[in-house]
């Protein structure tokens, strides 16, 4: 028994070809040529297209999953952020804000949340994280102390929970701002010796999407499907209990 786990920033909809074009449709075609159980979703939301007030809540109709959002921000006055879909049951789902670096020291910042959730499925109980970091260093440094932070609550009060942290975290593998989660956490693509580049489509040059696993879970296989729906590729792993 697998479980398939797929992390993707989806771009707000909006492919990486010639001439530009927006559709949640183009992202549930890819996704739906892998079939995962859980997915974590970055970069979800803004106006609406096509008729489509919520942009996750489509996704999940489309795909037949159940969905939780998690807005960090407003963008042409409509929410933005974070989303995940699952086909397993939501046992429990909450947006944790980050915060913002005291000082901003020019360049583009944002707000950013960690989206936490508890689902009952065929391993038992697993916590999904789902977060998008920033650009800036002092963005990310706050956002590696927040899920790290709940990580540690989690394995505390819940030791018999798997833990799957996934999301585009604007870092290279070799960024020591990743020890902290490294250390808690095992990047998926370890277990496959393929650290797959994930950005930019179509030919990505560097990785910066990652799916984490805690220590009962082990990844069988890890892919990289090529696709222009976004600017990022979508990073799968194959799951399984040790």
């Amino acid at each position: 028994m697998l479980m398939v786990v797929m992390a993707y920033n989806v771009c707000s909809g909006w492919n990486n070809e010639k001439p530009k074009n927006r559709s949640y449709d183009a992202a549930c075609r890819v996704i739906e040529t892998i079939r995962p159980d859980i997915i974590a979703l970055n970069e979800i939301g803004n106006k609406p297209i096509e008729g489509i007030d919520s942009h996750s809540g489509y996704m999940a109709r489309k795909l037949r999953m159940k969905e939780y959002f998690a807005p960090a921000i407003m963008v042409n006055g409509y929410p933005y952020g974070n989303a995940m879909l699952s086909k397993y049951e939501i046992l429990s789902a909450e947006k944790i804000m980050i915060p913002d670096p005291p000082k901003r020291d020019g360049g583009r910042y944002e707000t950013r949340n960690l989206l936490l959730s508890f689902l009952e499925t065929e391993f038992g109980k697993v916590a999904f994280l789902v977060s998008h970091f920033g650009l800036h260093e002092s963005e990310r440094e706050n956002a590696v102390k927040v899920v790290c932070d709940n990580i540690d609550k989690i394995k505390k009060e819940e030791p018999q929970t798997h833990i799957i942290l996934a999301g585009d975290f604007n870092m290279q593998p070799n960024d020591p701002m990743l020890v902290p989660i490294s250390e808690r956490l095992t990047e998926a693509s370890i277990y496959c010796g393929t650290p797959y580049n994930t950005f930019e489509s179509p030919e990505p040059k560097i990785k910066i999407d990652y799916i984490f696993i805690s220590d009962g879970l082990e990844a069988v296989k890890v892919i990289r499907p090529h696709t222009t729906v976004s600017d990022h590729c979508p990073l799968v792993a194959f799951l399984k209990l040790k």
